[in-house]
């Protein structure tokens, strides 16, 4: 006898699932990007964002001033004989803002230079300052105002365009001079004292 069209008895091969229908046996899907399921390895805290728990920046770590107290920095003499930016790279790692020293002021200058002299056992050195001369332009590292010097006659008298560096001492006198920054020299570094 002929089954009618459509009778199924079971035996018959199996019909192929429809498109798109799922038993939950299938093999898994690829999860959508930035689709996050919370298993995944930790994302990194993006740069600058604080979540209250770090070391807040006003616990500054305080430095014990080594050289003198005036006006609220710190001025201390380094006599290691170092090249300008290496002198520079010294005075930031004594404490976060420190500089090689601006001389804004002729009572701070003489006061430098009792410094010096005393770390120089009484025979001063020739010292950078944290000046620096461009173009026949005078400037401080720190961005202090120039608005105090004490050049040698004569100084800065520069033949080159790259820019020189300020140092002071030079014949048993504080007198300033303009110096290649290469050469090596004992240096003063300042930073403020945090309260």
């Amino acid at each position: 006898m002929h089954i009618p069209e459509g009778f199924r008895q079971g035996t018959e091969p199996m019909r192929s699932v429809p498109e798109g229908f799922r038993q939950g046996t299938e093999p898994i899907m690829h999860i959508p990007e930035g689709f996050r399921q919370g298993t995944e390895p930790v994302r990194s805290i993006p740069e600058g964002f604080r979540q209250g728990t770090e070391p807040s920046n006003l616990q500054r770590k305080t430095v014990a001033c080594e050289g003198e107290v005036i006006d609220g920095n710190c001025y201390e003499f380094n006599p290691t004989l170092l090249a300008f930016q290496d002198a520079q790279a010294l005075c930031r790692a004594l404490a976060p803002n420190a500089e090689l020293a601006s001389v804004t002021t002729g009572d701070l200058h003489s006061r430098l230079v009792s410094l010096v002299t005393k770390g120089g056992g009484s025979n001063p050195v020739l010292t950078w300052l944290g000046g620096t001369v461009k173009n026949q332009q005078a400037s401080w590292v720190d961005g202090s105002e120039w608005r105090y010097s004490d050049w040698m006659p004569g100084q800065p008298n520069i033949q080159t365009d790259k820019p020189v560096c300020v140092e002071m001492f030079k014949m048993d006198e504080s007198w300033w001079t303009a110096a290649d920054c290469e050469l090596k020299r004992a240096s003063i570094c300042s930073y403020q004292i945090t309260a």
